[in-house]
């Protein structure tokens, strides 16, 4: 599997209100990236799906993907 970001990512912090950079982390079927894929560490990993979850909890990112 290859890294979505070859370099780490400058993100220091994920705002749930800036779906623009959160839609990179979710794939075609509107799935949450793994780890292994994003290279984030496990602090931004979970900060990533909690801002994801919140998005998607206010309508800004769909929970599914539309066919």
């Amino acid at each position: 599997m290859a890294k979505i970001f070859k370099h780490r990512t400058d993100v220091a912090y994920f705002d749930y209100k800036d779906y623009k950079t959160l839609q990179r982390y979710v794939n075609v079927y509107g799935q949450i990236e793994t780890r292994k894929k994003t290279g984030l560490t496990e602090s931004q990993q979970r900060h990533l799906a909690r801002a994801i979850k919140r998005a998607r909890h206010i309508a800004l990112l769909a929970f599914v993907a539309t066919n």
